[in-house]
């Protein structure tokens, strides 16, 4: 299988970068090195089993897609992000689901209760707010992407 190394060092250069998942990664080549596009016409384009190829043998020492994940969702939960938050980045990264779900569950056992704990603490909530009050405080915290059961366990 003859590839031309420039598509090989795009591949690994683009994975370095942006740690897309194996999914995205392999988008970005086909979007870059059909044999339609400009670059493919220059490189004599790939198709879908040589892309493969490149991400199975050239890049499998490189791609630690679990760490990646594991890493992004640590440093997401770190910024104090939701569960469903992160969930929705992760999907739009074109992730792993079943590596995204198993590493949620790890991390969010009760966390999501704890950090709507801390928000309203930030948001000077009280027992003693009047209902719009309330009611505003409840709409920007959906908006966070918290679940309405959990936060009426709070409020």
């Amino acid at each position: 299988m003859e590839i031309s190394q420039k598509i090989i060092d795009y591949a690994i250069w683009y994975y370095l970068k942006y740690y897309p998942s194996p999914k995205k990664l392999k988008f970005k080549l086909k979007q870059k090195f059909s044999p339609d596009s400009e670059k493919g016409k220059r490189y004599w384009g790939i198709f879908e089993g040589e892309i493969d190829y490149i991400i199975s043998e050239k890049l499998k020492n490189i791609i630690l897609e679990v760490e990646v994940i594991e890493s992004k969702i640590r440093n997401y939960k770190n910024k104090g992000k939701s569960k469903l938050y992160i969930k929705q980045k992760m999907f739009e990264r074109m992730e792993n689901k079943n590596l995204v779900e198993k590493f949620l569950d790890i991390y969010f056992e009760n966390w999501e209760f704890e950090n709507i704990k801390k928000v309203l603490k930030k948001m000077w909530y009280s027992e003693e707010l009047e209902y719009n009050n309330k009611q505003k405080i409840l709409k920007k915290l959906l908006a966070r992407g918290f679940r309405y059961d959990e936060i009426k366990r709070i409020i």
